[in-house]
């Protein structure tokens, strides 16, 4: 009867060693990040940027004499003229007040910048849009990062 109570105490022992085991697993594997934890935070940031591109790009100008010279295109038309305020402004209502940005636009072989704000040292995500405007290729780099928006 002891032989059986050893044996019995044994197999317990052996239960609770293997439980405590796969349960100290299951919690590293819970809390421990893995390697692609920030990249939600990121693709957000990337396909926002993406989305208001696109979204200004596709937006089709009111008046149709300026639709039909840009391709109906409001961000064709205001690369074209030059209207870089109506550009940020579009953005800064578009993006959320947490999300801060700059803005580039390479033609002609020249880079200009069209909302100029200092690029952080952290993370930031970059998003690109080809645009027909004023008879040329624009190439838009927006760079966004999470961070407060100076002016």
């Amino acid at each position: 009867m002891m032989n059986d109570t050893k044996g019995q105490m044994h197999v317990l022992e052996v239960l609770l060693v293997a439980t405590l085991f796969t349960s100290a697993v299951n919690v590293s594997v819970n809390i421990l990040p893995t390697s692609d934890a920030n990249n939600l935070e990121e693709n957000d940031l990337y396909f926002s940027g993406l989305e208001i591109l696109e979204m200004l790009d596709v937006w089709q100008p009111s008046d149709a004499t300026i639709a039909a010279a840009h391709d109906d295109s409001t961000l064709a038309w205001w690369l074209a003229t030059d209207n870089d305020a109506s550009i940020k402004q579009y953005l800064d209502a578009g993006l959320a007040s947490s999300v801060s940005y700059r803005l580039e636009a390479t033609h002609s072989g020249q880079t200009e910048v069209i909302v100029d704000r200092e690029v952080p040292s952290g993370p930031v995500v970059q998003s690109f849009r080809i645009v027909w405007a004023d008879n040329e290729i624009w190439d838009l780099s927006l760079k966004l990062w999470y961070g407060y928006r100076e002016g």
